[in-house]
């Protein structure tokens, strides 16, 4: 049972960077879909097209506006993601421990983890790169698509759309293990803190290396 003491794992201002990912992502994958798919008639389309640019255009300005506010969190989350170890490879080895869990209802050893956990980390790393190059792509593709040389457009258009696709998929997994891991999803969602037992038993290299231990 997980003790009353609790600490903040996720402040406002990434809360809020989160809740604008949320607002403007998914309008993008699901317009993105159907403009790749194309299932409507040319004004159905073309009013598909508008909301995917408008949602396009708020992801931009929630990505540059906590670029710029919220930079120092944004060096750590990078050097977080990118850090790499042995235990990575070792939780890659029994995917943290979730098939086991969900479909043997079975709990096995899983290597201790910081703040984010190896699946984590690998998203966080698909996010950086993918969303950056959909948010470059996706400005040249829709602002400059005169001025720019034809197999430039054509290699944009792959990139934007294989990169899209990825993130897409990722998505619905990050949903249910997000809502799974339901502690950390009322974190990020409504307050930011979780409780210290938790966070020690889900990341206990990062409670032991970064937070102030608290009295018992």
């Amino acid at each position: 049972m997980c003790s009353e003491k609790m600490i903040l794992k996720h402040p406002m201002s990434v809360r809020i960077f989160h809740y604008l990912l949320i607002v403007s992502f998914l309008p993008l994958a699901v317009t993105g879909l159907i403009l790749y798919f194309k299932p409507f008639s040319g004004e159905s389309m073309n009013l598909t097209m508008q909301i995917h640019v408008l949602a396009g255009v708020l992801l931009t300005l929630d990505a540059v506006a906590f670029f710029l506010i919220g930079f120092e969190r944004v060096v750590l989350f990078v050097k977080r993601v990118f850090t790499i170890s042995v235990n990575d490879v070792k939780w890659f080895a029994v995917l943290g421990g979730y098939p086991q869990k969900l479909l043997l209802r079975k709990k096995v050893p899983v290597p201790p983890m910081g703040k984010y956990n190896s699946g984590q980390k690998l998203f966080g790393i698909c996010v950086l790169i993918g969303g950056t190059l959909l948010v470059g792509t996706g400005w040249i593709l829709w602002a400059f698509p005169h001025n720019t040389p034809r197999e430039t457009v054509a290699l944009m258009g792959t990139l934007h759309t294989v990169f899209g696709i990825l993130l897409t998929i990722f998505l619905p997994v990050h949903l249910f293990l997000g809502i799974y891991m339901f502690d950390d999803f009322k974190a990020m969602i409504l307050h930011g803190r979780i409780s210290y037992d938790e966070a020690r038993e889900q990341s206990p290299l990062w409670v032991e290396k970064e937070v102030i231990p608290l009295n018992k």
